[in-house]
Parts: structure tokens; C-alpha cells; sequence
């Protein structure tokens, strides 16, 4: 009985890599909807658990969706496949440079804020080398060199 489930699972996950409905745009992001997001490691609550993702508003980029499963990739390469209700389409990123300056314009005029390192902001717009994002109720531009989550298509 066993090695019936084992090989169930082997022929399932064959079948998720050549069946896939496709693979997503290049560089899609989405987010985390809550505080406690399983990824496993296939398509489906009978895969094991790889990671437990604890930040609610984190980015993901989206790599693959494969019925109601999205496979994901997080900023430091872990990828797995999480269930499409526990992701959102709201646009955040994460802040990947520690003291990243924050500009009341997109030029370096006087900055308003330091941001750290891991730091989640909601993406507001994008202008060319910047984005404009909301902190806390403070919104300003920052150089997008600085966020991991941005698309690269221009609003």
C-alpha cells in the first residue's frame, strides 16, 4: 500500500511538469494573503510541506499555475506551490538594501525616511529607475535597485 501512494505521487508530479498549464509571464509578482502560508512541494495537500511563509503582504514571483496551485519563487530562490486563495495580486515588494533612502520626488531630492533591510512596501506606481510606495501611511520614491518585487513593465 505504500509504494502504491509513493508511486501515485511520482506519476502525479511527472504529470505536473509535463501537463503544466503553462508558465506565467516573466517577472508577475503577487503576495502573501496571511501570516501562516504552507508551500509544498507540489501541486496538491497531499505534497509535504517544504516551508511555512509567517509575513502576510510578502512578494512571490509567480513562475507556473497548474489548476488551483501557483508555483512561486522567493527572493532568496525557494520555490514551492501554494494554493491560489493564500496569494493576492496586490503589488509589494521587499526592501533588499539596508538604510534605502526614501525621496518625497522620484529625484534625489531630500530624503524623508531610511528603510531597512526586509522592510514590505506597497508598490503605488512606477517611473522609469523608481518607485513610488506606501509605508506606514508615508509615501515616497525609492530607486527600485533597492526593492525585490517589481515588475519590470512600467505603469
Amino acid at each position: 500500500m505504500f509504494v502504491s501512494d509513493v508511486m501515485k505521487k511520482f506519476v502525479l508530479a511527472i504529470l505536473v511538469l509535463g501537463l503544466s498549464d503553462g508558465t506565467v509571464e516573466a517577472k508577475q509578482f503577487v503576495s502573501l494573503k496571511s501570516s501562516k502560508i504552507n508551500m509544498r512541494v507540489g501541486p496538491g495537500d497531499e505534497f509535504p510541506i517544504s516551508w511555512v511563509f509567517l509575513r502576510a503582504g510578502l512578494p512571490m514571483m509567480l513562475v507556473a499555475e497548474f489548476q488551483h496551485w501557483r508555483k512561486v519563487k522567493y527572493l532568496d530562490n525557494t520555490e514551492g506551490w501554494m494554493h491560489k486563495n493564500m496569494i493576492s495580486g496586490r503589488n509589494t515588494a521587499v526592501v533588499v538594501k539596508d538604510n534605502a533612502l526614501l525621496y518625497k520626488r522620484d529625484s534625489e531630492s531630500c530624503p524623508i525616511a531610511k528603510l531597512e533591510k526586509d522592510v514590505i512596501v506597497r508598490i503605488l506606481e512606477k517611473r522609469d529607475a523608481w518607485v513610488k510606495v506606501d509605508i506606514n501611511k508615508i509615501k515616497g520614491w525609492i530607486r527600485k535597485e533597492n526593492l525585490w518585487g517589481v515588475n519590470d513593465d512600467s505603469e
